[in-house]
């Protein structure tokens, strides 16, 4: 066996046979470090390159396509999540910060996996004796459920080989060493050997394999950023900031929309799925007023999201105004604001301004420009805005009302609650003659919206 000396970054995953202190990849500093490997034995039966079957070239017009076969499971919001279910043979990346619930998720899941596809449950977190109170605490039926603490990724490709299941759940990835390589579990060129053999094993037996990773300080996967490719998908585990919800959002889907989300309550059973994820993001009560809050309406994937933006504007006795926001985007609220100086005149020079959306929920969709505005407008000028109005519009830097993406789903979510006051961006063809359950407003420009938005001064 021969053995070589090389130094890996931890952030991307690049190379070098000597250490130096910015790696060229990704070019953040202080991040590769030295390990030491082993070479794989010519004869070692757990060499990959014997599983490998030579690939002809095809012409592409010659190729059939296969859709590929997806298993169903006992909720339909999760079939969607992950795309129409889970696809066999997919690899599955699970990440979240230590203790928000990933090993819980994983038995949600198993609770709502039919029966007749057996689990192999591989943890190297928890005793079996933990994962057994685990399961009765949320009562957890699946009959055909297998739990290990095996964690050498070849002995475990083997026991998986003669259980021969529908599903495998690594718990976690950073647990999981090979015996081919010569360097500490958790290390970087450890996890990467980990996942590419997992992967390969899951894909030539059709068994789709949920991998649990952790979250760094800095909020990135622990690990090379390499092992987000070699997976299908990627799926985000957080909670809101008063840490009484759980989200669940793909940020990659070879087989499905990015950006699905899944809204989980956590309770002494576990995890409880939130069918009308609406209901706790906003105000019922339509027929009273708010000063600085509005309502809009976000698509994450393919579900509409009704959600209410907060503004705070107070005088500032700063030499320079705050700016703070929560779950949008501070540029983007830097972006509305200079656009409320520039084409309606308002002089926020002088205030602090504070926006959040209700509920700590996150978002990039771009429909709540007009929603901000109006509700750092309605703060500034203590105005109330109508709890039964929405407001949904991306802004340019001219001050233009742009259209959104999806605004007829947006809107039919709006008609669910009873919430039928739209101001919606004038360019658009969505609004129908038999339509008159709906109260539009068309909203060509800033300057017009403010003149005619549902404002009530304060009494």
């Amino acid at each position: 066996m021969k053995t070589r000396r090389q130094f890996v970054c931890t952030e991307c995953g690049y190379i070098s046979p000597s250490w130096i202190g910015k790696c060229p990849e990704c070019l953040k500093w202080n991040t590769l470090q030295e390990e030491l490997i082993i070479k794989d034995r010519p004869n070692d039966s757990h060499n990959t390159s014997k599983e490998i079957k030579n690939r002809e070239i095809q012409k592409i017009h010659e190729i059939d396509i296969v859709d590929s076969e997806s298993i169903k499971t006992n909720n339909e919001d999760i079939n969607q999540f992950f795309g129409d279910g889970l696809i066999k043979g997919s690899i599955i990346l699970l990440a979240g910060e230590p203790g928000i619930g990933k090993s819980t998720f994983l038995l949600f899941m198993a609770n709502n996996i039919k029966e007749e596809n057996s689990i192999l449950y591989f943890s190297g977190e928890e005793s079996l004796h933990q994962i057994k109170k685990r399961t009765e605490r949320i009562n957890l039926a699946h009959k055909n459920f297998f739990v290990s603490n095996e964690t050498e990724v070849e002995v475990i490709i083997e026991k998986s080989r003669k259980v021969k299941p529908s599903f495998i759940f690594i718990d976690s990835i950073q647990t999981l060493h090979s015996k081919d390589i010569d360097s500490i579990t958790g290390s970087v060129s450890q996890i990467k050997l980990c996942v590419e053999r997992l992967a390969n094993f899951g894909k030539q037996n059709n068994i789709t394999i949920f991998i649990v990773g952790q979250i760094t300080k800095s909020g990135d996967i622990a690990g090379p950023k390499i092992i987000e490719h070699i997976v299908d998908v990627v799926i985000y585990f957080d909670s809101n900031s008063q840490n009484q919800y759980r989200f669940i959002r793909s940020t990659k889907n070879r087989f499905g929309g990015i950006d699905e989300i899944l809204l989980f309550e956590m309770d002494k059973h576990g995890l409880k799925l939130i069918d009308n994820p609406s209901l706790y993001f906003i105000d019922r009560d339509l027929d009273n007023s708010s000063m600085g809050k509005c309502k809009s309406v976000i698509i994450e994937g393919e579900r509409p999201l009704i959600i209410e933006i907060e503004a705070l504007v107070v005088p500032s006795f700063l030499g320079a105004p705050r700016r703070f926001t929560e779950g949008i985007d501070l540029n983007r609220v830097n972006k509305i604001i200079a656009i409320l100086m520039k084409h309606i005149g308002e002089n926020l020079n002088n205030y602090d301004i504070y926006a959040n959306i209700s509920g700590g929920i996150k978002t990039k969709d771009l429909g709540i420009d007009l929603a901000i505005a109006a509700a750092i407008y309605s703060s500034k000028n203590k105005k109330m805005i109508r709890n039964d109005t929405v407001f949904i519009g991306e802004l340019s830097l001219t001050g233009k009302v742009r259209n959104v993406v999806k605004l007829d789903k947006r809107i039919k979510e709006t008609n669910k609650f009873g919430i039928n006051n739209l101001f919606i961006p004038y360019n658009n063809d969505i609004i129908k003659k038999e339509d008159d359950k709906n109260s539009f407003i068309k909203i060509e420009n800033i300057e017009q919206g403010i003149s005619r938005f549902y404002f009530e001064r304060e009494n």
